[in-house]
């Protein structure tokens, strides 16, 4: 019996940027209205199924507390779209 043949070429390692996830992005995102709020700075976002107009008064873990016409609000991360 004959050992077999090792034609197979071998394997490469690409090295290739990896996109953030949606989790990481999100945490961004959050971290980054976080600081326009401890500049003072207004930050108004758009929240999915309430609109747009919402002003950040707070960024906690996972939510943020929102406020227009004098009503607040505590919605997810995931309420508010990307890139805002």
């Amino acid at each position: 019996m004959t050992p077999p043949n090792a034609t197979a070429v071998p394997a490469r390692v690409h090295r290739r940027r990896i996109p953030p996830t949606a989790g990481s992005a999100r945490a961004a995102q959050a971290a980054a209205i976080r600081a326009q709020l401890a500049a003072n700075e207004p930050v108004t976002v758009t929240v999915d199924g309430f609109g747009r107009g919402w002003w950040v008064l707070e960024v906690g873990d996972g939510t943020y507390t929102v406020m227009r016409d004098g009503s607040t609000l505590t919605v997810a991360w995931a309420d508010v779209p990307l890139g805002q």
